[in-house]
């Protein structure tokens, strides 16, 4: 399932808003876009690698 990314960023703005918002303010999202944007993330987090490449030496504080 491709999600289109207008609907992606409509989503983000919508979310943003209620976060910069004075008072507590409730986002609804219908279950559609919720399913949309799992399956959207799901497809980014599958392309990214599971390894970072690191070059010595690390220092770990």
């Amino acid at each position: 399932m491709h999600m289109d990314e207008s609907v992606v960023d409509d989503i983000i703005r919508r979310l943003l808003d209620a976060k910069n918002s004075r008072t507590t303010k409730q986002v609804n999202l219908t279950e559609g876009e919720i399913r949309q944007l799992c399956v959207a993330s799901k497809a980014i987090f599958i392309n990214q690698p599971n390894l970072l490449e690191l070059e010595a030496p690390i220092k770990i504080c």
